[in-house]
């Protein structure tokens, strides 16, 4: 029995060639093969094709993927930041992540676009039948009895909302009021103390307006005592250098 010569280098080429790494292949996509009966149809052994559905449904876990993760990393960065030990060198390697996953989305995202399209086109080349068939036809052209459109806000006004302070309750009468007839920040609205028609009742006063995000319009924040007298109060409301009164601003203190 012989033995095989080996290289200088102490190894057959069976050696080189076990040690050689395996090449990844791209697989190849499924494609439609004429079989043997001369029908039209896939080849049994080619892979299923991914659905419509399947495809875009794998783009948008991955793009829910790449957003949480960056969210992930920038709150975990705010927090070191916070904390004193987050380094400004770190910056450009956590932009290269982020923009390292975003170009991840979008090339899943191209993919998945031509894997519709694909798709789309396969299904209206495998179905003879007319498909305009099934689409609804265009509504009449003749144009109907046109409907009165609803009428637009008056831009000269804004909507007022009444909070209570104190330990007394009330009601707000007033939903709106003149907008200023120049800028005015809502510090330079200002309103008589609200007084009640009758006479003898104190008269309630130190109202102020703000403005919140959440609401439309201007606050007005009112603070009624607790042994505050019931009845309907009311006073002008005046722009800063404006004599022309905004409106009046009434609430109602419950029996």
């Amino acid at each position: 029995m012989t033995t095989p010569k080996r290289t200088s280098g102490g190894q057959g080429a069976s050696g080189k060639a076990a040690e050689a790494k395996p090449h990844m292949a791209r697989p190849e996509p499924p494609r439609d093969r004429p079989n043997k009966t001369g029908k039209k149809g896939k080849d049994a052994n080619a892979p299923p094709d991914h659905t419509v559905s399947e495809s875009v449904s794998h783009a948008v876990k991955v793009g829910y993927d790449v957003i949480a993760e960056n969210i992930r990393q920038g709150r975990e960065a705010a927090a070191r930041f916070r904390q004193g030990e987050y380094n400004v060198r770190e910056v450009p390697g956590d932009l290269q992540d982020m923009a390292l996953r975003l170009i991840t989305l979008a090339r899943e995202l191209s993919k998945t676009t031509l894997d519709v399209c694909e798709r789309l086109l396969k299904e209206v080349a495998d179905s003879p039948e007319d498909r305009t068939k099934k689409v609804a036809p265009f509504p009449n052209a003749v144009p109907s009895a046109q409907k009165p459109s609803a009428p637009s806000a008056d831009t000269g006004v804004m909507k007022v909302t009444i909070r209570f302070t104190g330990g007394g309750k009330g009601i707000a009468r007033t939903a709106t009021l003149s907008r200023p007839r120049r800028p005015t920040a809502p510090d330079q609205i200002s309103v008589t103390p609200l007084s009640r028609r009758a006479a003898g009742a104190k008269p309630i006063g130190g109202v102020s307006f703000e403005t919140d995000m959440s609401v439309e319009g201007i606050v007005a924040v009112v603070n009624i005592p607790k042994k505050q007298e019931p009845g309907i109060y009311s006073g002008q409301v005046y722009a800063k250098d404006d004599e022309v009164p905004l409106g009046v601003l009434t609430i109602e203190v419950p029996k």
